[in-house]
């Protein structure tokens, strides 16, 4: 085998581990909530912190697979509400990742914005303190069924 054609396969086998990571992300959350008919926070709308851009964001895949098994989505942003509202507009919105976290079953953290490793207490507003957190931002605690992976 040349070494550009398994430098090719090796790209490729990347690039398909990553584009299965919001799947894995909904999978790891329904191991702990029933997802039919639960509430649950999307931490994160933008493609990368400090930008309202939408784009290739994880957030779009995660929300169209909880959708696909029925949750309710509550989701938050600082700066990319608007144009996720665009595309999601049936989704719930909120001012603040505590209103988000407040009663949810579940939550997912899709984008590392700083903000969201600040959010201890806010965990205890839950109906169920799950987090799923697709950044490791989140600081593990007793209290938290948390689960974790990095894309």
């Amino acid at each position: 085998m040349s070494r550009q054609m398994f430098g090719s396969s090796v790209y490729e086998a990347a690039v398909e581990v990553n584009d299965r990571q919001p799947e894995r992300l909904v999978d790891l959350l329904a191991d702990h909530v029933d997802l039919e008919g639960s509430r649950i926070a999307v931490l994160g709308l933008a493609f990368k912190p400090q930008t309202d851009d939408i784009r290739n964001s994880r957030a779009i895949p995660v929300i169209e697979r909880l959708q696909e098994r029925g949750a309710e989505i509550v989701a938050y942003d600082p700066v990319a509400v608007e144009p996720m509202r665009e595309r999601f507009p049936e989704i719930e919105y909120t001012a603040t990742a505590r209103d988000a976290l407040t009663d949810s079953d579940g939550a997912v953290v899709v984008t590392d914005w700083d903000e969201f490793a600040a959010l201890n207490e806010a965990f205890d507003e839950m109906a169920s303190p799950v987090v799923v957190d697709g950044r490791r931002i989140v600081e593990r605690r007793d209290g938290i069924t948390y689960d974790g992976l990095t894309w």
